[in-house]
């Protein structure tokens, strides 16, 4: 099975410009039939946060672009979306399997340093696994990558694959790598990451997405330019490594 995460340079508040990009690549030859897709957090506007309203009206017809896509190559889509609910706008974690949308999630830690608390409900500390056609996914958005308690969770739910959607800044890249491989090994499970690279807006964010195995190996990273990284994984790996050296959850 193969996994793949998409890292872009997005412009802030270009819907157009930015869903163009993403439909282009998850058509592309670059993503495989039958595979997980990662896509950044927030890919669709970035965080433009005085117009996330507007934005978010946008969301129900990128997802039923993606739906469409992920039908005909039977993919796997992940990543998060504004969407608005009862007049508060969530950083909603989606998945889209073969067509169908099986599982939303709001992000819950929400980043107070760049005021998203300002801007966003947060979600409620539900952090559920996703039964999927490529295994158990399990979310840690961004900034949520932070909290070990989280990935405990994840865990003792059996997850098989962490998803990590991020705009991670560059000054603070040295911790999303160190973190990022952290909680694979912890876990001892994939861990994929999508993160954004380049100036966006006033920010300039870290890339250094990539794909970990449950032993924690780099399978396949992508440091300071837009790409797709891919990795041709087994899930029967999870459960070796597991048994090597067993953890009571």
């Amino acid at each position: 099975m193969y996994i793949h995460a998409v890292q872009l340079q997005l412009k802030l508040g270009d819907v157009d410009y930015n869903l163009e990009k993403v439909f282009y690549i998850l058509s592309s030859r670059k993503i495989r039939h039958s595979s997980l897709v990662l896509l950044p957090e927030m890919f669709s506007c970035g965080f433009d946060n005085q117009n996330l309203q507007n934005h978010s009206k946008f969301t129900p017809k990128v997802y039923r672009e993606l739906q469409n896509i992920s039908k005909e190559k039977s993919l796997v889509i992940a990543g998060t979306l504004p969407e608005r609910k009862k007049g508060d706008v969530y950083n909603m974690g989606f998945v889209i399997d073969n067509g169908e949308i099986t599982a939303k999630r709001p992000k819950v830690k929400l980043f107070t340093p760049t005021d998203e608390h300002r801007y966003f409900k947060a979600g409620k500390n539900n952090f559920h696994i996703t039964e999927s056609s490529v295994g158990n996914l399990g979310f840690m958005i961004c900034f949520e990558l932070r909290f070990p308690n989280i990935s405990y969770y994840l865990r003792k739910k059996d997850v098989e694959i962490i998803l990590v959607p991020a705009q991670w800044g560059k000054d603070r890249v040295e911790h999303l790598k160190v973190l990022s491989r952290a909680r694979a090994i912890e876990t001892q499970s994939f861990l994929v990451l999508s993160n954004t690279v380049g100036s966006i807006g006033d920010v300039e964010y870290g890339g250094y997405s990539a794909i970990y195995s449950p032993w924690g190996d780099i399978l396949d990273i992508e440091r300071n330019d837009e790409g797709v990284i891919s990795a041709d994984v087994e899930l029967d790996e999870v459960y070796r490594i597991r048994n090597k050296i067993k953890m009571e959850y």
